[in-house]
């Protein structure tokens, strides 16, 4: 595949929006600014640049994960494929048509340069199956036994 892949660090400037698909596939939403930084030799010091704005689109687990974790300034780091899309926009008698520039992420977290995190490990709705027809056969046991 010859997707452009990207790495990105910012921060969340929006609140993260849920939808399903048709399917019932979850897909998250929201928007994350990248400053540019650059070192100006004759101040001797760092500045900020102007910062691009990417919408971000996570899908299933990571979907829900994300809108569990994130919250607006969030500093984070983003791992995606770049995605963009035409839109016809309508002006007076023509229109015009718009490319738009996304990210689809395939892992996002926090920012470890700019603060800490713990981690829960989130179990996948069959395991969680598994270990409560586990535990009921258990019971059943047990009680069968009393």
């Amino acid at each position: 595949m010859n997707d452009i892949n990207v790495h990105l660090v910012g921060n969340v400037v929006t609140d993260v929006t849920l939808r399903f698909t048709k399917a019932g596939d979850p897909v998250a939403t929201f928007r994350v600014a990248v400053p540019s930084r650059r070192f100006d030799r004759a101040a001797e010091r760092w500045v900020d640049g102007e910062s691009q704005f990417f919408s971000v689109t996570c899908w299933r687990q990571l979907a829900r994960n994300v809108l569990d974790t994130l919250g607006k300034g969030m500093p984070i780091v983003i791992v995606g494929r770049i995605r963009s899309r035409d839109v016809e926009r309508p002006c007076g008698e023509t229109s015009h048509t718009v490319r738009y520039v996304d990210v689809e992420a395939t892992s996002v977290g926090p920012d470890l340069a700019r603060g800490v995190a713990t981690f829960e490990r989130v179990k996948r709705e069959s395991v969680i199956r598994a270990e409560n027809a586990a535990v009921a056969e258990a019971l059943r046991g047990a009680d069968s036994a009393a």
